[in-house]
């Protein structure tokens, strides 16, 4: 049972960031930029897309949305 159980929760730990990503990816390129953030969430606070972007380059990867999900940044699924 609990090898069951934890492999379950794995599984959709991992999955999770890629539906968050593809819920405000809105032009499906596999990266969220600001203003994709920013629709889907409307009221985060003006320095939370930089904070979330470590590598700079002006859009939150895969990665860096799991991440903010697993750091409680942002939820399991956007808004």
């Amino acid at each position: 049972m609990f090898k069951t159980t934890t492999a379950a929760t794995f599984a959709l730990a991992i999955a999770l960031p890629g539906a968050v990503l593809a819920e405000m990816d809105a032009n499906g390129d596999g990266a969220v930029t600001m203003s994709e953030f920013q629709d889907a969430y409307p009221d985060a606070e003006a320095g939370t897309f930089p904070a979330l972007d470590t590598d700079a380059d002006g859009a939150l990867s895969e990665a860096e949305i799991a991440a903010a999900v697993d750091a409680g940044i942002l939820p399991d699924t956007a808004s």
